[in-house]
């Protein structure tokens, strides 16, 4: 037989290569190590290497895969090729995936992703030492159950003989000489440790020499003597469990138990013991196999592991910190640049430099996200959010946003969607955008000739043969005429920080899109793959899972209007403001006192409890992360007094003011922090929402109208005389136009000058919902207008808006 074969599961390339590197330099030439991308060419492997002859004493397989899943792989695996050790490998799985490895497949060890290199080399090297041991041990099982069968068959037919031929007792006696002898040779040769002893009173009778090397002592030391005597057993309960077992089934397998040497070394080891016949009285057949070793280096698996877990903890920790940091100075860069393009006597010039700020933030900001979003992927903290929305919608917006650009670098930008993709769907839309944004972002940097294209179609089933309906899966492709990628570099194009030669020449972006959109992609069912032609191009492909939905339960997409104060006949709200950075707080101070609301601030925990006492805030927005006493606790403490002042007054140590009526304070948490999970923790901790920084001042004002049912105004419209009358006969009949209207520079000064500014930043960045968003804050006395922007955008014609808005700019200058 040839040597032996480890094989191993994965459908992320750079992590089967990074298993045969880890494992070869370990294990050196002793094994072969085969590689498969999924569960059916595995099996493949395993058949053509049965039919080579050749031992598999291991496969490794991760468990989220497409197509079949690591657990059913090891299940198959287990039916046809039961000795061969099975280890998981995944970062997802979950416990009935476990679970059913375990029950299923007699699961040998789960190792979480990402994996230490010693924690995994251990493993493995202890699984094929078990592989050994578990194959010398049945070796040694069949010799003793052909000794003791030999023995049965002897004595049956001894005692067949003494009856039926008495007289021929010589013969039978030279049959047994031999048969003992056969025997005692098989008995002493063999490399476990085998023991005789006698079942009624536990006195040895026979032991081989391996018995010997295995406790201790001699030969002579032992026969005649029970293990109590010569203190084998470290536990006696354990010693009576074994013989209890072995008296009702006759039989016991890999018994674990604690043994003592005669130097008085405790150690370890499996037994396997049968009760047999011998001249008529009940002994005990047993062989012993010491582990000690091997338990050791499962202690060391178990302390790495330990560590591992520290470690990711650790991680964890420093990322929440980091994204504290990192994105506080950004909240307040890009809140007071919010604040800034409020001021309505600020020139072309100075809204510009205010335009490259927030522009500048918003990039580094998405940098920031991309970094903290794999760490996140690599500690396992990203889920799956899935969501209701229309996917027609979407792709018109991502056709939107690259059409201009396309044409700016003379590039055609096709979008194939096949008529049978459903329009309304849930899976994760934001990560769906992303990676989408991803593909299509690189098509776009790229490619200096030619064209870009994306294609969209159903497939008819789910990968996993699902029988549901309501479930299918949808293909796309992102195609483009760019360099392509060298042979050698595909792969490694989806490992982080890794960049193409094109990519490091471009000097741009962090080498992070393509491996945070594998494991988006790979989170909604699928997986990314890659073709490339150097010179030609490259195409980009992969499938999602999606469930079908009616889309009632998609929300209508609200117009943004900018608040400029609060509307006559409300309360005067109360405002508290709390967080340790002063520019933080000082930014939303300055807006909600802008548009009317009283506010006051407070820099830590302890100020807000004391604050809130006497202030008596309608609404606190409140930051987590303070000194003295933190956001989490300062929650607690005002909503345990609120509900201690209000459910008992006249006993409470927090009397009602006289001048204040019953309030019931609303909480919003605000976080810098990059986690979706710590929105359990905030509102665990009593908040009634969470916002993350930086955040946009309409998030500020639509939380407050939802909480508070504040009415806002907002700011006005200019009027001017119908120039194209407009006659509307009900909300059900067309409009009618009484003269064709056509967009020029004119038309834009029936809307105010930061509306206009508003509308050309966002043609500037093909941000067609931002586009339609002011749309619809046009009057209806205005349709005409609205309609001609409308039907420019659709058109592509975001140059033509851009001109028009340029030359009303200057025309009201020179005016």
């Amino acid at each position: 037989m040839s040597r032996g074969a480890i094989i191993c599961v994965d459908d992320e390339r750079y992590i089967l290569n990074s298993l045969r590197d880890q494992l070869s330099y370990y294990l050196g030439s002793t094994y072969e190590i085969e590689l498969a991308e999924s569960g059916e060419e595995a099996l493949e492997i395993f058949e053509e290497l049965q039919e080579d002859d050749i031992e598999i004493p291991l496969i490794i397989s991760d468990q989220i895969m497409p197509g079949m899943k690591g657990d059913e792989l090891l299940i198959k695996i287990h039916a046809q090729y039961p000795k061969t050790l099975k280890i998981l490998l995944t970062g997802q799985a979950n416990a009935e995936a476990v679970g059913n490895a375990v029950n299923f497949a007699n699961l040998y060890r789960y190792i979480a992703k990402p994996w230490e290199e010693t924690d995994l080399c251990l493993t493995v090297t202890e699984a094929i030492r078990r592989y050994g041991q578990d194959k010398q041990l049945a070796q040694q099982n069949e010799i003793l159950q052909k000794i003791n069968a030999e023995l049965e068959q002897f004595n049956a037919s001894l005692e067949q003989k003494v009856i039926e031929r008495t007289s021929e007792l010589v013969k039978a006696e030279t049959e047994l000489r031999q048969s003992e002898q056969k025997f005692a040779g098989a008995f002493r040769s063999s490399p476990s440790a085998i023991a005789l002893t006698r079942l009624s009173d536990g006195c040895h009778i026979e032991v081989n020499d391996s018995f010997c090397e295995f406790i201790g002592y001699t030969r002579e030391e032992i026969i005649g003597r029970t293990a109590l005597e010569l203190n084998f057993w470290v536990n006696l309960e354990a010693r009576t469990h074994l013989f209890r077992v072995l008296t009702e089934k006759g039989t016991i397998r890999n018994y674990e138990f604690e043994f003592q040497t005669k130097s008085g070394q405790i150690r370890t080891a499996l037994l396997s013991a049968e009760l047999i016949k011998l001249n008529g009285e009940n002994c005990v057949i047993a062989t012993s196999q010491d582990i000690s070793d091997r338990k050791q280096v499962e202690l060391a698996l178990h302390q790495a592991k330990e560590a591992a877990e520290r470690a990711n903890r650790a991680k964890s920790k420093f990322l929440a910190n980091m994204s504290h940091e990192l994105r506080t100075p950004l909240n307040a860069i890009l809140g007071f640049t919010q604040l800034l393009t409020r001021d309505s006597s600020l020139n072309c010039e100075q809204r510009e430099s205010i335009d490259i700020i927030n522009r500048s933030g918003e990039h580094l900001l998405e940098l920031i996200n991309d970094v903290l979003q794999m760490s996140k992927i690599e500690v396992g903290k990203v889920t799956l959010d899935p969501q209701s929305f229309d996917l027609y919608r979407l792709l018109d917006s991502l056709q939107a946003m690259f059409q201009l650009p396309a044409q700016k670098k003379g590039l055609h930008l096709i979008f194939e969607c096949a008529p049978d993709i459903p329009r309304y769907v849930e899976t994760d839309e934001s990560k769906l955008r992303q990676v989408l944004i991803n593909l299509l972002g690189n098509a776009l940097k790229f490619t200096s000739k030619g064209c870009i294209t994306l294609r969209v179609s159903a497939l008819s089933h789910h990968p996993q043969h699902t029988t549901d309906n309501n479930q299918q899966t949808i293909h796309f492709e992102v195609e483009d005429t760019g360099p392509g990628i060298a042979p050698e570099e595909l792969d490694i194009i989806f490992e982080a920080f890794t960049q193409t030669a094109t990519g490091r020449k471009s000097l741009e972006g962090t080498g992070l899109g393509l491996p945070i959109s594998r494991k988006f992609v790979q989170l909604m069912g699928g997986d990314i793959t890659v073709r490339s032609t150097l010179g030609k191009g490259t195409n980009f492909q992969f499938d999602i899972a999606i469930s079908l939905t009616s889309g009632a339960e998609i929300p209508i997409l609200q117009p943004t209007r900018r608040v400029i104060g609060i509307e006559a006949g409300q309360p005067e709200y109360r405002i508290l403001v709390v967080d340790d950075v002063k520019e933080s707080r000082l930014f939303l101070v300055k807006l909600l006192a802008s548009v009317g609301f009283s506010v006051q601030e407070a820099a830590n925990g302890q100020e807000a409890i004391d604050q809130w006492s006497t202030f008596q805030p309608h609404l606190i927005w409140m930051d987590m992360r303070m000194p003295v006493i933190d956001g989490y606790e300062a929650t607690r403490q005002i909503k345990a007094m609120e509900r201690e002042r209000w459910g008992d007054s006249s006993n409470s140590q927090f009397p009602i003011p006289n001048s204040q009526s019953k309030i019931q304070t609303v909480i919003i948490a605000l976080t810098a922090s990059a986690f979706e999970e710590e929105r359990h923790l905030v509102l665990a901790a009593g908040c009634d929402e969470f916002v993350r920084k930086p955040f946009r001042e309409e998030v500020i004002f639509e939380k407050m109208a939802h909480y508070l049912g504040v009415r806002y105004v907002y700011e006005e419209l200019a009027s001017s005389e119908n120039t194209n009358p407009v006659a509307i006969n009900g909300g059900a009949e067309d409009t009618k136009i009484d003269s064709p209207f056509v967009l020029q520079p004119a038309s834009f000064q029936v809307m105010p000058s930061e509306w206009v500014e508003r509308l050309y930043q966002a043609a500037d960045s093909v941000d067609d919902e931002e586009i339609f968003r002011l749309i619809e804050q046009i009057p209806p006395a205005h349709a005409p207008l609205a309609q001609s922007i409308a039907d420019s955008i659709q058109n592509f014609r975001y140059d033509r808006l851009i001109d028009l808005i340029e030359a009303a700019q200057s025309q009201k200058l020179k005016s």
